[in-house]
């Protein structure tokens, strides 16, 4: 049996073209309403930032060869430069003795002063001139007696003192005593062996330094990133210490923008943002809201760094808005690369 479809093809035509056209007025409405509802605010001097990492010297000298150049990008463990330092060998070896001698030096006062002294002990006795002195001191009493008595003169009385003087004086000399030696350790003080200690340490640490300085001949990149360059060149004297060059490190990266406070006032934190770098439209998110520069106090920057010659007026009123990066990206981003924001934004 056939079937007569035509009025339903009627039906379906009639009634499903206009159905397509209230469908397309639909979407034609959703777009207007879109549009109106939402705008782009577009940013056009945003760039590439990063965090800088200062490269310092270890040691005074004198660069004696530049490895790179202004914009490089390099790798972690990059030689950037080398060193002429200061330090002789000559010097590291007077260091090694002068620790030396600090080195003995606390031995010694560590052991003790070491003191020799004399000790008096009894002599041998002559027993032959201990007897004529008691003899000379007998006589002599009796010719005292007999001086008194007037049986003599004073001559005699004064001849037998003689002899008792000089008997005394034999038995004095007969009698020597014995002298032997006594050697003892005296501690040194706790103050003195501190110093002594302190002098060690001293001495260590400076011949320490020296070696490191003179090993110090080769700058080497502490990150991978960007190299930007100071005014040092090839033969400028360094000191310890001096930054020598700074890396944008590559690790640490983003979009900096910087935006009026009326454009700040319709950016929140978080919101998807699309951006144009050298012809790649990538997508992130809002990281920060910085509060405006005339509020910064000193008006210094915020952490970030910017490529040389591009630092922005930080006295214009302005903030700065922080935007991730896509992790997702063919090519190589570096500070200093120039970038246009675009954020959708309400009326």
């Amino acid at each position: 049996m056939e079937v007569d479809i035509s009025k339903k093809v009627t039906y379906f035509v009639k009634y499903g073209l206009v159905g397509l056209i209230v469908l397309a007025l639909l979407c034609s409405g959703g777009v207007w309403f879109y549009q109106h509802q939402r705008s782009h605010m577009k940013i056009y001097d945003a760039q590439v930032t990063s965090t800088m990492v200062g490269v310092k010297t270890r040691a005074n000298g004198k660069i004696a060869e530049m490895k790179v150049s202004d914009g490089d990008h390099v790798e972690v463990g990059t030689v950037l430069a080398r060193i002429e330092v200061n330090v002789t060998e000559e010097q590291i070896q007077q260091l090694q003795q002068n620790l030396e001698l600090a080195r003995r030096n606390l031995e010694e006062i560590q052991k003790g002063q070491t003191i020799t002294t004399p000790v008096m002990t009894g002599g041998s006795t002559n027993y032959a001139a201990q007897a004529d002195l008691a003899r000379a001191e007998a006589r002599m009493q009796r010719m005292n007696e007999l001086f008194e008595m007037g049986a003599i003169s004073a001559v005699k009385r004064d001849e037998a003192a003689a002899d008792y003087a000089a008997a005394q004086a034999a038995a004095s000399a007969a009698s020597v005593p014995d002298v032997t030696y006594q050697t003892i350790v005296q501690p040194s003080s706790p103050e003195i062996i501190k110093s002594a200690e302190v002098q060690v340490r001293q001495a260590e640490a400076a011949l320490e330094n020296a070696k490191k300085d003179s090993q110090a001949t080769e700058i080497i990149a502490p990150v991978a990133g960007t190299v930007y360059l100071t005014d040092m060149k090839e033969g400028s004297d360094v000191r310890a210490g001096q930054t020598l060059m700074n890396i944008g490190d590559a690790g640490n990266i983003w979009v900096e923008a910087r935006v009026t406070p009326e454009q700040k006032g319709r950016i929140r934190l978080g919101q998807f943002v699309s951006y144009d770098i050298n012809g790649h439209s990538l997508q992130g998110s809002v990281l920060e809201l910085e509060e405006d520069a005339k509020d910064a106090g000193d008006g210094e920057a915020s952490g970030t760094a910017n490529t040389e010659g591009s630092a922005p007026n930080m006295d214009d009123g302005k903030s700065v808005v922080k935007i991730s990066l896509s992790a997702e990206r063919s090519f190589d981003l570096k500070p200093g690369m120039k970038a246009v924001v675009q954020f959708a934004v309400n009326h």
